[in-house]
């Protein structure tokens, strides 16, 4: 599983199924295809700093259904950029759960 930062809002629109796809950069050495889950989990960010994730706070987790290379690189971090679509949440229970973490 790849855990990625997101802000209340975000994890608010991909739980209620008006969210469900993302552009993310890939983690050096990881690999992520069809099949694969992803938590957005909430984080902090400060000006020139890495995001810090939240202890205890809300997350959310989906099961990707399409993952594509860009071929791009993301000048933040330097790494492959991805583009994950997962089915819609609140729709279909089977495809995606709501975590806590």
């Amino acid at each position: 599983m790849n855990t990625y930062p997101a802000d209340e809002q975000r994890i608010s629109e991909v739980e209620r199924g008006r969210s469900c796809e993302a552009v993310v950069p890939l983690a050096p050495g990881g690999s992520l295809s069809v099949g694969d889950t992803v938590l957005f989990a909430l984080s902090r960010s400060r000006a020139g700093q890495e995001p810090s994730y939240v202890k205890g706070g809300d997350s959310v987790l989906v099961t990707l259904t399409n993952v594509s290379d860009l071929d791009k690189i993301d000048p933040a971090t330097g790494h492959a950029l991805l583009h994950l679509r997962w089915e819609p949440l609140g729709q279909d229970k089977s495809t995606g759960s709501k975590a806590k973490r």
